[in-house]
C-alpha cells in the first residue's frame, strides 16, 4: 500500500511538472527579437539627431524609454507562460519596421509616424501586462466590429506601422455585423471592404485595463 501511495504522489507530480513545463518557452526566439530590435532603436540614436527635426527626436524618445520598460518585463511573462505565436508575430513585426528603419533611414518616409506606431504598440502591450491579474502577456482581447447600418463588409486589418505597406495581415472570418476576431495587445489598423468600395484603414488601440475582454469599433462605412 505504501509504494501505491508512493507511486501516485510520483505519478501527480511528474503531470503537475508537464503541464507547467508546457507552458515555458522551448527556445530563446524571444530573446533573440528583443536584443535585434534593441540594437535598430540604439544605431538609431546616432542618425536622428543629426535630422534636427524635434518631433522625430521626441517620438524616438518615447519609444527607447519604452522598450526599456516592456522588454524586461515581456522576457519575465515569457519566462513563466510562453507567449504565443500570434503575439510574438506582432513582436517580429515591429522588429522588421525599426531594422528597416536603421538600414534605409535616409530613404524611409513617414519616421516619426512609424516611431510613433511602434511606442503606442509598446505600450498597449505593457498596460494590459500590468492590469493582469498575474501580470500575463498572453491577454486576448474580443475585437467586435460594427459596420452602422450598412452590413455585409468584410473586415481587413494589419500592424499600425504596417501603414505603407500594401498588406492584409488579418481578415475577420466573418462579415458584419457579426464580425469577431480576437487580438492580442497593440496598435493595429482596421477597414472594411465589400465588392469595390474600399474604406480607409483606421488607426486603434487595441489594450486590457484588466477588466474589459471586449472591444467593439464602428468603422466607417466606405462610399
Amino acid at each position: 500500500m505504501k509504494n501505491f501511495y508512493k507511486f501516485t504522489l510520483t505519478f501527480y507530480i511528474s503531470v503537475f511538472t508537464y503541464s507547467c513545463a508546457s507552458y515555458k518557452p522551448t527556445d530563446n526566439t524571444l530573446s533573440v527579437v528583443l536584443s535585434k530590435t534593441q540594437q535598430a532603436v540604439t544605431n538609431l540614436a546616432e542618425k536622428i539627431p543629426a535630422t534636427e527635426d524635434d518631433s522625430l527626436i521626441k517620438a524616438y524618445g518615447k519609444l527607447e524609454k519604452k522598450s526599456k520598460e516592456l522588454f524586461p518585463a515581456l522576457e519575465k511573462c515569457n519566462k513563466k507562460y510562453a507567449l504565443t505565436p500570434e503575439y510574438m508575430a506582432t513582436l517580429q513585426g515591429a522588429q522588421k519596421i525599426v531594422e528597416r528603419m536603421d538600414k534605409d533611414f535616409n530613404t524611409i518616409p513617414d519616421k516619426t509616424f512609424i516611431l510613433d506606431a511602434v511606442y503606442q504598440d509598446y505600450d498597449a502591450k505593457l498596460v494590459s501586462i500590468n492590469s493582469s491579474a498575474e501580470n500575463d502577456a498572453n491577454t486576448k482581447i474580443k475585437v467586435i466590429i460594427d459596420s452602422n447600418k450598412d452590413e455585409g463588409f468584410f473586415v481587413f486589418g494589419k500592424l499600425s506601422y504596417e501603414k505603407a505597406l500594401d498588406i492584409k495581415r488579418f481578415r475577420f472570418n466573418k462579415p458584419t455585423n457579426s464580425a469577431t476576431q480576437d487580438f492580442v495587445p497593440g496598435y493595429y489598423l482596421f477597414w472594411l471592404e465589400k465588392e469595390d468600395r474600399v474604406g480607409e484603414p483606421e488607426l486603434h488601440l487595441i489594450m486590457s485595463n484588466g477588466t474589459e475582454e471586449e472591444k467593439q469599433l464602428v468603422l466607417k462605412t466606405p462610399k
